[in-house]
């Protein structure tokens, strides 16, 4: 577990570690395991749980920030493990994002549990949004469009409540810049819910535009930043 730059968490973890078979063309953790020469196999570290567990001051915990640990060729076992520690630490906020919410519905999350998808709006995703609230019940929810690469196709469910928007990091930032279009098209879609947009892409915004839907609209978190300092 360490202290994150993911402006919209405080710390992450990472249990489960290796290449992550999503394969997503524009994954910074694959580049990240590649540059620092990581394994590629799937590998367990338990010792993160441990270091969860001996927290006691409330804090933000993004876990699997590089890893999709709901990838269907993940155990089981490893994601009971997880989601037991999250359960015995109830003063802890963990936030989950996967590309495969399928998964996620096989599992009970306590309450200080926010589950997430991932939609880059490309279309390539095997699991719609529309199905989402479908797969995962009775949790906090909500979906991350990071790195938004499209226009948004289809409706954000309402049972969704909370909403990330954020452009490609990277080199692939460089040359890939989400269109404004893209961007209040969510933003208008999402009606009164929390919306937080990243850094990297509020910096992309005009001025008259960020003026006209106010910073505070856009950079809402329903979950509490507490371990800043």
């Amino acid at each position: 577990m360490q202290r994150s730059k993911i402006e919209w968490t405080e710390y992450t973890s990472n249990p489960i570690r290796g290449r992550c078979l999503h394969a997503c063309s524009y994954c910074y953790a694959e580049q990240i395991r590649i540059k620092y020469k990581q394994p590629a196999g799937m590998h367990w570290h338990p010792e993160e749980l441990i270091k969860i567990r001996g927290k006691k001051k409330a804090a933000t915990i993004f876990i699997g920030s590089m890893y999709d640990i709901f990838g269907e060729w993940v155990e089981g076992g490893y994601i009971d493990q997880i989601l037991d520690t999250a359960k015995a630490c109830p003063q802890h906020t963990f936030l989950f994002l996967t590309k495969n919410p399928v998964k996620v519905s096989r599992f009970d999350f306590s309450d200080n549990c926010w589950v997430g998808v991932t939609d880059d709006c490309m279309g390539s995703d095997t699991y719609p949004l529309d199905d989402f609230g479908e797969w995962i019940t009775g949790t906090n929810k909500f979906i991350s469009f990071e790195p938004l690469l499209g226009a948004l196709g289809t409706q954000i469910p309402s049972d969704i409540s909370q909403i990330i928007i954020g452009a490609m990091t990277g080199k692939g930032g460089k040359v890939i810049k989400p269109e404004i279009k893209w961007v209040t098209d969510i933003i208008d879609a999402a009606g009164d819910r929390p919306i937080y947009i990243k850094d990297n892409l509020l910096d992309i915004l005009p001025e008259a535009l960020r003026g006209y839907y106010s910073t505070t609209r856009l950079r809402r978190l329903e979950w509490r930043l507490n371990d800043w300092s």
